[in-house]
């Protein structure tokens, strides 16, 4: 059987079963109706597009009752990648001049669907809009459009769709806007303007308190400004946004305490930090810490102690390196400090909470499912 032949299963068995539960009111005209399908149907199984859309959409026009059958062949068609047929379809049934008006909304929003498919995201968007001006309360030509601008970057008009929706679902929608700022914030930083870098990060946290991406821009500027104590606390509140997002700013946050040569006090933080959220895995980093501040053998204390209750490969790894220069172990030392490395490197870091995907870089916007703010650090032990 032709591969082609294949293909078209779906889409027979699709319209036999549609067929089948369409009810009509006289028996003649439901044999009528029986005899076009199948005419149509013979045609797609023949690979014969071009007369088998000619048959449906003078069937749909001779019964309009039976238009889900046209939207029910595209749905089929898009999702085989078939976007030209898809068009087709739904451009056949908009030209149609006997068109009953409450299809027209349904039959653009299809439409729209296919030219999304087909990456032609300015005729997708003019046709949401004028779904739009038929019903303005549409929520799917909203969302629609909020995924076109998102690909297009054009946050701006990705925040005046989506505020129309926060009231309606304020949940979903408050950090979908949150991030579309920090992206505005992001490129006010570029700029080097200042300004309207913190007036769109605190615009992000009025939508979404938890926005810990925000959050970094602040803190991150603040740094860079010369205000460790500031960046300080706003690194520290991330906690209670986020505490697995501690992990995306332990680097900076050790970086402002040493420009203040506070050391005790850092830790200090970082022990009472790891009492609180083990699943951090910080021990790496306050060996090294004590290092810096006490001497090789309190790290060493501390670490043994550590990797006994709360075992990880990092710590393991950071001991074994700190024995092998005490005592100048044998190559043996070296090759499980090897290991180890290697064990570590391809462990996954992050981890979408929503649809899985796992990585070992950091993404705002999730590039498996698009969810905004998903991507979160994994069971993650730190390397210093």
């Amino acid at each position: 059987m032709p591969v082609w032949s294949l293909a078209i299963i779906p889409v027979a068995i699709g319209f036999l079963w549609l067929l089948f539960r369409t009810k009509q009111s006289h028996k003649r005209q439901q044999s009528t109706l029986s005899s076009e399908y199948f005419k149509g149907l013979n045609y797609l199984l023949n690979d014969e597009q071009g007369k088998a859309l000619d048959v449906f959409v003078k069937l749909v026009e001779s019964n309009w009752d039976t238009i889900d059958m046209q939207f029910t062949l595209g749905k089929i068609y898009r999702k085989n990648g078939e976007m030209d047929k898809a068009i087709k379809i739904h451009q056949g049934l908009i030209a149609r001049p006997s068109l009953p008006e409450r299809y027209r909304s349904k039959i653009l929003q299809e439409l729209g669907y296919d030219y999304l498919g087909a990456g032609w995201f300015d005729r997708a968007e003019g046709l949401f809009k004028e779904v739009l001006i038929q019903d303005q309360k549409s929520a799917e030509a909203r969302h629609n459009l909020i995924l076109i601008y998102q690909q297009e970057k054009d946050w701006f008009k990705a925040i005046d769709i989506a505020v129309d929706l926060f009231s309606e679902n304020p949940t979903v929608i408050g950090p979908m806007i949150a991030q579309y700022y920090c992206e505005l914030a992001e490129i006010n930083s570029t700029k080097g303007d200042i300004s309207q870098l913190q007036n769109n990060a605190n615009k992000a946290l009025r939508y979404d308190a938890s926005c810990v991406r925000a959050t970094v821009l602040l803190a991150d500027q603040e740094k860079v400004a010369g205000d460790d104590k500031k960046a300080i606390k706003l690194y520290e509140g991330i906690e209670k946004q986020d505490a697995e997002s501690m992990i995306l700013v332990i680097d900076s946050l050790l970086e402002c305490y040493e420009n203040l040569a506070a050391q005790d006090k850092l830790y200090d933080y970082l022990v009472a930090l790891q009492d609180r959220h083990e699943n951090l895995f910080l021990q790496n980093v306050i060996a090294s810490v004590l290092e810096k501040s006490q001497g090789k053998q309190p790290a060493i204390d501390y670490l043994s102690n550590k990797i006994k209750r709360q075992p990880s490969l990092a710590g393991m790894q950071k001991l074994i390196s700190y024995k092998q220069k005490e005592v100048d172990a044998d190559e043996i030392f070296s090759d499980l400090t090897t290991a180890l490395s290697v064990m570590q490197k391809d462990s996954v870091e992050y981890r979408c909470q929503k649809c899985g995907f796992s990585t070992n870089t950091h993404y705002w916007l999730c590039p498996s499912c698009n969810n905004w703010g998903s991507v979160k650090p994994s069971v993650v032990e730190l390397d210093q």
